[in-house]
């Protein structure tokens, strides 16, 4: 495949349940090489997007391919899965009896690979992700890390196009999940395009290549994480920092004369996306007051900011 192929393209996809629109009017596209992060609230409608790219769901309405095969059409819909690799968070992974090879096998032997070609496979694998040293350990002796290394081994067994990432760092310590963000990073630039879905937003702005953003089963932005950023820029937080505490009255006179000002706490003062001339304005005013002022920072938005702000 060209490194910059469209792997997944979606239009105007649409599942209702009655008269309940669990996702609306939803389009984006997932490229080779790139990881594309779908974030959103519990009920946003983040797994019902993924089941029905898994042809686990059926549209009712707009359309989802995968590698040109529409997920609609029974016959397209088995190529298409063939090229999706799936760890869902709930879902039966990963088989906790058998030792790693032996799963391995198994997911290989369901997705019809013959027995040489499994044997290849899960040898590429268990170096890739380093899990060589427990290839003979049952997977529920492994830890947390471990057994999530291992579905994600067998979601690659048959060497998909496509791997379908739902919460990979749930439950998982900081080191475990650094090393699991390191490994998702190495597939993406290996050519495999990746679809997470993640809570952890710092997560989602450090591995993101771009960032769809679902709120009540719509669409609410969809962009490059850092033009998504960007976009927000507007909208940082001015922390004005004050010597002393300021009295009620005073902060009543301070916030008459500017009010999108707020006092976050005696001596502190904060200001969402203020011109710079306001602050000049500020600075002066606080100084006619006899408020000294010890400090004044602009803090830029992370993607925690940008997605509070979009998901109210």
């Amino acid at each position: 495949m060209m490194k910059h192929a469209c792997y997944v393209a979606v239009t105007g996809l649409e599942k209702r349940y009655g008269e309940t629109a669990v996702v609306s009017d939803l389009s984006f596209q997932l490229a080779a090489g790139e990881v594309l992060a779908i974030l959103g609230p519990n009920g946003a409608g983040k797994t019902t997007t993924i089941k029905m790219l898994l042809g686990l769901v059926t549209p009712t309405a707009g359309q989802a391919t995968v590698l040109g095969q529409n997920m609609s059409i029974p016959t397209q819909m088995r190529q298409g899965v063939q090229q999706i690799g799936a760890v869902l968070e709930g879902a039966r992974n990963a088989y906790w009896r058998l030792s790693v090879r032996e799963n391995l096998r198994y997911f290989g032997g369901l997705r019809g690979m013959r027995r040489h070609q499994v044997e290849a496979r899960a040898d590429e694998l268990l170096v890739l992700l380093d899990l060589t040293e427990q290839q003979k350990k049952e997977v529920r002796l492994l830890s947390r890390g471990m057994q999530q290394k291992v579905a994600i081994a067998n979601a690659l067994m048959h060497d998909p196009a496509i791997l379908v990432l739902d919460e990979p760092t749930l439950g998982l310590d900081v080191q475990t999940a650094a090393v699991l963000e390191a490994t998702i990073k190495q597939l993406a630039q290996a050519g495999k395009g990746i679809l997470l879905t993640t809570h952890v937003m710092p997560l989602a702005e450090r591995l993101a290549d771009r960032i769809l953003v679902l709120h009540k089963g719509r669409q609410v932005a969809t962009n490059e994480t850092k033009k998504l950023l960007q976009q927000f820029d507007r909208r940082s937080l001015v922390e004005v920092k004050l010597e002393t505490a300021v009295s009620p009255t005073m902060q009543k006179q301070i916030t008459t004369h500017f009010p999108a000002l707020q006092f976050a706490a005696d001596n502190r003062l904060e200001w969402v996306a203020p011109q710079q001339q306001e602050v000049v304005a500020l600075y002066r005013f606080l100084d006619e007051l006899g408020c000294s002022v010890t400090s004044v920072a602009r803090q830029e938005p992370d993607l925690e900011t940008v997605f509070l702000s979009l998901t109210r």
